[in-house]
């Protein structure tokens, strides 16, 4: 089957859909858009019985999607010239990993963490790399909505420069014509998406559209959330009216930060981070849940809290430097890096990268949807290593991973 039957059937009907939006910006016909839902998923903008005679021999978003077949083999071997062994299976292919903090205090006043996103991406736009970054930030008028935005703007890469835990639809932006060199920090499945353009012949419609990536960077991820997770947050623990937010951040302050809501009459009401992922649990979708990878590892970095369990730092409130986990991949990921030591805008440390509670978090998961779920879940990259036990993630939260931090003091 071709047409946009195929990508409805195959994976929408299938909640396998990771909304994020790529089909919207490769469709060459532009048939397609995406909902306002809380989930937001992709919609044929004519009846969708006449796709078949519409689309014709087209089948690009199925392709291109990462819902179900990440495609991580032929990445692999096409940005690496192997594939991960089992070992890799849940950090992929990397030539380094450190803990990076920014030294830009602009930055340091906004972000969750050390900053690695925002002042790669500044990089990046400074030293003409790339024309526009896409980037995540809130909604102007509705500050508790997540928006994505394709930027040239510094000033606009900053003020994005804060975690956000929810779903956000940000790969149509691709098709922006402003821009031809565009660089994207996303979530692993965004990454893969990418990377399945990537992957296509030079001659498919999807040409210019991949011709525009010059590189990605990823954020570890245990799952997304809905927006009615933010949502409940702010009407049903908070007990504040949406229309009264004027401004929300996942982890304002001093690190590892707070759920802060201001609302119009200057009153800042906040919880710990730690209740986020408690109450997050009930707004995950059928695909974060039974994702299968924590990173993609085909990012040319991929970025992750300093902290490896930022959980409990959280609810003992234990405070220490912000850092950020950088896994450097490719040679634009050192490229960047370079670029931004001899600008000296950040600190490195050695770090050797052991595991990380929100990984673990996705191992044990997914380990348990293999074994039990008796419908179609995400291709996994590679082999797992077999476990005696398989916890819950209750269980994982509960036992942890530790929380020592192996950096040493030493800048390289």
């Amino acid at each position: 089957m071709v047409s946009f039957l195929n990508l409805k059937e195959n994976i929408i009907d299938h909640d396998l859909c990771t909304s994020c939006s790529l089909c919207i910006a490769a469709c060459p016909k532009e048939l397609l858009s995406m909902s306002d839902d809380a989930v937001p998923l992709p919609l044929f903008q004519d009846h969708i019985s006449k796709s078949l005679d519409i689309c014709g021999t087209c089948n690009l978003c199925s392709d291109i999607c990462p819902g179900f077949d990440t495609e991580t083999t032929e990445s692999e071997l096409r940005i690496f010239g192997r594939n991960r062994v089992e070992e890799e299976r849940w950090v992929g292919i990397y030539r380094s990993t450190h803990q990076l903090a920014t030294k830009n205090h602009q930055i340091i006043d906004k972000v969750a963490a050390g900053g690695a996103g925002t002042i790669l991406a500044i990089t990046a736009l400074e030293e003409n790399i790339v024309d526009a970054m896409i980037v995540v930030g809130r909604d102007e008028e509705r500050p508790w909505i997540p928006k994505a935005y394709i930027t040239d703007s510094i000033e606009k890469v900053i003020e994005c420069a804060q975690s956000s835990y929810c779903i956000t639809p940000n790969l149509e932006l691709l098709k922006d014509p402003r821009y031809h060199r565009v660089g994207i920090i996303g979530v692993p499945c965004q990454i893969q998406g990418v990377n399945k353009l990537l992957n296509l012949p030079g001659d498919s419609n999807a040409a210019a559209l991949a011709e525009k990536v010059v590189f990605t960077m990823e954020l570890g991820c245990a799952s997304n959330t809905s927006s009615a997770g933010t949502e409940h947050l702010i009407t049903e623990i908070l007990n504040v009216n949406l229309d009264d937010v004027v401004y929300m951040r996942y982890r304002d302050g001093a690190y590892p930060g707070k759920f802060v809501v201001r609302t119009k009459d200057g009153i800042e009401h906040s919880l710990p981070f730690y209740r986020l992922v408690e109450e997050f649990k009930k707004f995950k979708t059928f695909r974060c849940l039974s994702c299968a990878d924590w990173w993609s590892g085909l990012a040319d970095i991929s970025i992750a809290d300093g902290d490896p369990n930022i959980f409990d730092s959280s609810r003992t409130e234990k405070s220490s430097k912000p850092t950020s986990t950088i896994m450097v991949r490719t040679e634009m990921g050192e490229r960047l890096i370079r670029l931004a030591l001899q600008n000296d805008s950040i600190e490195l440390f050695p770090y050797v990268f052991e595991n990380n509670l929100g990984l673990e978090r996705k191992r044990q998961r997914y380990r348990s949807y293999a074994e039990n779920s008796s419908r179609k879940i995400p291709l996994p990259p590679g082999g797992d290593m077999m476990y005696s036990e398989i916890m819950s993630d209750d269980e994982v939260i509960k036992n942890g991973i530790g929380t020592e931090n192996n950096r040493t003091s030493n800048l390289v």
